[in-house]
């Protein structure tokens, strides 16, 4: 049986957990009750061209950070927890999202960012419980799109005409999912 989603105009409360240009960017929620990997890859590998840039804010399992160090990838660690990784193959976009769907899957958010010209510096999120989320090095016109990836879904800002609506959003999603129309803005 085919595992459900559903595609939706994001909420206010949702665009107002970040700090960024909110005339520039649409929001598109897309919910699913069991996120995995497949879901996640083939979606990142439908919309983007590499390189794309993961932003783990919070790496909490010791076994994630070990898979860093074990494969020896490059990333940029900005706190005691946190990474930012520069995926550049299909290879290393399956073990970061296998590494994304643990964290969400315990509550934390991953952060997936695409555009030209960006760089791992920039992408160093501010985080604190009573204000949006900010990038505050980062020049938002080098982004075309950023995802909040959740425990329940994920979050789609983008400036990208050829997904900046739920309808248009669908076609990257992998046809192994079933669209739930019924509870979707289409």
């Amino acid at each position: 049986m085919k595992n459900n989603y559903f595609v939706q105009n994001a909420n206010v409360s949702i665009i107002n957990g970040f700090s960024f240009p909110k005339d520039v960017f649409k929001s598109i929620n897309i919910g699913i009750r069991d996120i995995d990997n497949e879901f996640l890859s083939t979606l990142v590998q439908n919309m983007f061209s590499f390189p794309v840039y993961f932003v783990l804010e919070h790496v909490i399992f010791e076994e994630i950070t070990n898979v860093i160090l074990r494969r020896n990838i490059s990333a940029h660690q900005f706190s005691s927890d946190g990474f930012i990784i520069k995926i550049d193959s299909i290879d290393l976009l399956e073990v970061l999202c296998e590494c994304t769907v643990d964290l969400v899957l315990n509550g934390l958010s991953v952060y997936i960012f695409f555009g030209e010209g960006l760089s791992e510096e920039a992408l160093v999120p501010t985080s604190n419980w009573n204000k949006p989320t900010e990038f505050q090095k980062l020049n938002f016109e080098s982004v075309e799109t950023f995802i909040d990836v959740q425990e329940v879904g994920l979050t789609i800002f983008t400036s990208n005409e050829k997904y900046n609506t739920p309808e248009k959003v669908t076609h990257y999603v992998s046809k192994d999912y079933l669209l739930d129309r019924e509870n979707s803005d289409i």
